[in-house]
């Protein structure tokens, strides 16, 4: 009898330490799924943020885009040009000075104004005295000034609605390549981009790489929207032939 009475008390100290320990497991994984639930929740309401932010990106991309349709020979000049393989006597060629390029608004776009639309005309420059870094990147640009098909302008602010197909004009920057040098120095004006152009502040332009046979990279942007490439290979300068 003596033996019933020491173990009972024994047993209930037993049981009395296993749900001490039980609540405490249990109040941790409380604690834990709390946590958890915290950072899920937080998770969830960047990945949703996120997700409205790319869609608003995407919507204003699609909503304000130009397409272009094609690219034309407007006028051509003579360019003093920089390529070693051009008549070294004149170190003069002819090249494209204007080009039309005929666009569409896009389908969906929405508020794309006459003025919200630039262009780029990306070209790569070698210098003929350079050896060690000769080819430069340059880059035209400009406000397109857009003008229905029939050449009437496009007011300044007017919007273009979707479907609206117009044109405008891409006016090459002319390459100056006279510089100052004397008759004695290293940079003479022969007609020929060199150096010493650069080094005169002479800005090149693209009309010196835009002639038969050579490739100009033409991007047009909307202010807000998106971005339209197209890669222009020029096969021949006769004026009106296409050279997308």
């Amino acid at each position: 009898m003596e033996t019933e009475i020491n173990t009972i008390p024994n047993r209930r100290d037993t049981e009395g330490s296993i749900g001490i320990g039980a609540m405490i497991v249990f109040i941790a994984l409380i604690l834990v799924a709390a946590v958890a639930s915290t950072i899920i929740i937080k998770t969830a309401e960047e990945l949703q943020q996120n997700a409205e932010n790319t869609s608003s990106d995407t919507r204003q991309q699609i909503s304000g885009k130009v397409s272009v349709a094609d690219v034309y020979v407007k006028t051509t000049a003579d360019t003093d040009n920089a390529d070693a393989d051009d008549d070294a006597t004149t170190g003069t060629k002819e090249d494209i000075a204007t080009m039309e390029v005929i666009a569409r608004i896009s389908s969906g776009s929405l508020n794309v104004q006459e003025g919200d639309i630039t262009y780029y005309i990306s070209c790569r420059v070698t210098l003929v005295d350079e050896t060690d870094d000769p080819t430069y990147a340059v880059v035209d640009s400009g406000t397109a000034n857009s003008l229905e098909l029939d050449g009437t302008d496009i007011a300044d602010g007017t919007e273009i609605t979707a479907g609206t197909t117009f044109k405008f004009e891409i006016d090459l920057a002319a390459t100056d390549v006279t510089n100052t040098a004397g008759a004695s120095g290293p940079h003479v004006p022969d007609g020929l981009l060199n150096n010493g152009d650069f080094a005169t502040s002479t800005t090149p332009g693209c009309d010196m790489e835009a002639g038969a046979g050579q490739e100009l990279e033409l991007r047009v942007v909307v202010d807000g929207g998106g971005e339209t490439l197209a890669n222009l290979k020029i096969e021949s300068i006769t004026l009106g032939k296409s050279i997308m």
